[in-house]
């Protein structure tokens, strides 16, 4: 066979499977939704940067900071770099993944008292910032330390390796606790007790059951460990001291040498430790069977609990030990928060909590909302990733896989910087591909005829940018093509409220026409959908205005709180109502497949009518700028871009966590849903979604508390209209205000 006739026959397997995911909407939805988000977000970020790795910024080809690894005399110093980042990476890995199942067998298997309380105190790392436990460590053990110089009088250096592989241990175990316990508590106590019954050991038992059954969770554990830690910059910057790793030698080259060649250039030799730990994770787990939850009738789980007192003992008192040190580290910050000056005057002092609301307040409120608005984001793209990679069929799935997972293998700092770089102008690439995902989405719900689908996206297409086009002023049309500059100055501009305003009455007409033509048991649905469609672009309008008169309401009223408040909750509303209008066209191209599906239904011609329009208004809003095409995506200095970091530095955790709960349910009960008439949708709502609660609760979790403690992704990202406590605590610590910062 011929090259040639292997490459028709590829093309055609391809389009055929194109053709088949086109006919489960579900994974069409999922694809292009999780495809769009890793695009724009993950990927575009990542070439930028490593485009400048390989590039000055003059645009000269340069691999000097590579070739540098291999130079007699900078080799070492760079080499010692790289093998001390995997030996930090490994050692922390290791700890924090057994530290983390010690925990959550004793909690689980052990019959522990007071258990609700030990879950609450295993989980403060995850809720404390990056840096908390070092500066515990520093003010315990640092040479004018508690511990080292008022207790025992000794001379000890926390700072080095051996400081930095203790506190990622205490700070990253928690994530390893609650993948893992979330696993134990779903393994199916059937299989431990008919081994038990025919007479095995309980370490038997253990070494041959439960071991293999819980290894996904090890497994990813120890993954996502690994990135955490390579990713990790605070720590480093922190107690390292002597040692340099490379996330920390990123940080200098971009901060302290503004060399961001250099900095990129590092960052793609970061990659390389992680994609490896990446492919073994995915080459030993994924190519075994971990089914764990049967959907088979078992009794209780009772004999597969530690009864031994001894044994119990023993995991019951280091698990005690653990927890009560780390208690102590806790306890510590708080002290270091009332005193004077630590180390030296040890004296209550409560002067600086009043500095903290003073100066802090606002980075406080404005971290905790943009948490708690990236956190869904992360939970429900990790849980729709992982179901696509474990129970859809399709090419590339191993790449969305992989590629969900950079996001938050990459150093914070360069990812930061990869956002800057991105979206400092809009990136009219981006949004043309996934405009065209999407409108093939549309154009595919509304006909099947090839020709009907060309014309359609065609026409479509061109009426937005036409709509768009008649926003501009005629000077800015003037400087097109020479041919338009007389008809740029005859056609007036429209304004751009009005031309919103516009578009939400195409969309009411519409909704009428649901009204009219759709059958009674869905016209009701779509007349909303198009209803709130239509209404919030009106509402865009006027929110500004009504945000203001809050401003100006909580400054007439005076005192401390709500002259602060009041703006903050003014932002937080243009938030939600000012979304990008890139972002919001892609949301609408997306919803007006589904209404043209429900037209072409009824009446195939109306159907195209309403998706010709419902393109034009969708694409209109996709591709608006005042200069250029999307320029809505420039996001640099909004809030968006800061939400678009946390959630793609948490949303590896979440598919980590749901891939191994999925893979430990057994695909029959799925199938028994469709062979009993349920569609792929109901499927995942009503039986798929409900088993994999725990850990979607786990990610929403680890989401929230890694934004609330984000630093590397979000240090360039940050302004002063939107200040990030990270990094507010940071610049306290090396202007010296220990105190304040421990607050």
């Amino acid at each position: 066979m011929t090259a040639t006739t292997l490459s028709s026959a590829n093309f055609t397997r391809r389009i055929r499977e194109i053709r088949l995911i086109a006919q489960d909407q579900v994974l069409l939805i999922g694809l292009l939704a999780s495809g769009a988000f890793i695009l724009a977000f993950i990927l575009w970020p990542l070439f930028r940067v490593g485009y400048q790795g390989f590039f000055t910024l003059d645009g000269i080809f340069n691999l000097d900071y590579f070739q540098r690894y291999f130079d007699a005399q900078l080799g070492p110093s760079f080499r010692r770099v790289f093998s001390d980042t995997i030996v930090m990476g490994l050692l922390t890995a290791t700890g924090s993944t057994a530290l983390g199942f010690l925990l959550a067998y004793t909690v689980v298997r052990c019959q522990v008292p007071f258990k609700r309380a030990i879950h609450a105190l295993i989980l403060l790392p995850t809720i404390s910032p990056p840096f908390a436990i070092a500066i515990a460590t520093i003010l315990l053990f640092g040479r004018n330390g508690l511990v080292t110089r008022k207790i025992l009088n000794i001379d000890f250096s926390p700072y080095g390796m051996h400081g930095l592989v203790f506190v990622q241990i205490i700070t990253f175990f928690s994530i390893a606790y609650l993948i893992i316990r979330s696993l134990l508590e779903r393994i199916e106590p059937s299989m431990e007790e008919a081994a038990l019954s025919l007479g095995a050991s309980k370490w038997h038992i253990f070494r041959t059951i439960t071991l293999p059954l819980l290894t996904p969770g090890i497994a990813a554990s120890f993954l996502l460990m690994f990135v955490e830690s390579l990713a990790d910059l605070a720590n480093p910057l922190f107690i390292a001291g002597d040692t340099t790793v490379l996330s920390a030698q990123i940080w200098i080259a971009v901060n302290g040498e503004y060399n961001q060649h250099k900095g990129a250039a590092l960052s793609l030799v970061l990659l390389i430790p992680t994609l490896t730990v990446f492919l073994i994770q995915y080459y030993i787990v994924a190519r075994r069977s971990f089914i764990a939850v049967t959907g088979k009738p078992t009794g209780g789980s009772s004999a597969t609990f530690v009864k031994e007192p001894r044994l119990r003992a023993i995991f019951i008192g280091l698990s005690t030990f653990i927890l009560l040190f780390i208690l102590s580290l806790y306890v510590t910050i708080f002290a270091g928060s009332i005193t004077k000056l630590w180390g030296i005057n040890y004296s209550l002092d409560l002067t600086h909590y009043g500095q903290v609301f003073s100066r802090g307040f606002k980075a406080i409120i404005d971290t905790t909302f943009l948490s708690a608005v990236a956190t869904p984001i992360a939970g429900i793209a990790g849980m729709v990733i992982a179901f696509l990679v474990v129970r859809k069929k399709f090419s590339g799935k191993a790449s969305l896989d992989f590629f969900s997972t950079l996001g938050g293998a990459v150093p914070g700092t360069i990812l930061g910087i990869g956002y800057i770089i991105a979206f400092i102008q809009a990136p009219t690439v981006i949004v043309a591909i996934i405009y065209a995902a999407l409108a093939y989405l549309l154009v595919s719900a509304a006909t099947r005829v090839t020709w009907q689908r060309l014309f359609l996206f065609s026409g479509g297409t061109f009426a937005s940018l036409a709509l768009v086009w008649l926003t501009w002023t005629p000077e800015i049309r003037a400087a097109f093509p020479i041919q338009f500059a007389s008809l740029a100055q005859t056609i007036p501009t429209i304004n751009a409220d009005e031309w919103q305003r516009d578009l939400a009455l195409a969309l009411g007409a519409i909704g009428i026409a649901a009204l009219a033509f759709l059958p009674t048991e869905t016209r009701s649905r779509q007349f909303m959908l198009l209803f709130v469609m239509g209404i919030y672009l009106v509402a865009r309008q006027f929110v500004p205005d009504w945000a203001q008169n809050i401003v100006l309401w909580s400054r007439q009223q005076g005192g401390d709180i709500l002259p602060r408040v009041g703006p903050s909750l003014a932002q937080y509303i243009n938030l939600f109502f000012q979304l990008p209008l890139a972002i919001l066209g892609f949301t609408y191209t997306a919803l007006a497949g589904a209404i043209s599906a429900r037209f072409a239904a009824r009446n195939r011609a109306i159907g195209f009518f309403i998706a010709l329009i419902l393109l034009s208004v969708a694409g209109a809003l996709t591709f608006y700028g005042k200069k250029d095409i999307g320029e809505t995506l420039a996001l640099v200095g909004t809030p968006y871009i800061v939400l678009a970091a946390y959630a793609v530095r948490s949303l590896p955790a979440s598919v980590r966590a749901g891939i191994a709960a999925l893979q430990q349910i057994d695909p029959s009960i799925e199938e028994a849903s469709t062979s009993l008439g349920g569609d792929a949708q109901y499927t995942f709502r009503k039986v798929t979604l409900p088993l994999i609660v725990p850990a979607f609760v786990a990610g929403l979790i680890f989401s929230f508390a890694r934004h609330m403690t984000s630093l590397s992704a979000i240090i360039f990202l940050t302004t002063a209209k939107w200040p990030i406590l990270t990094a507010l605590i940071l610049s306290e610590v090396e202007q010296g205000g220990m105190s304040i910062a421990s607050r």
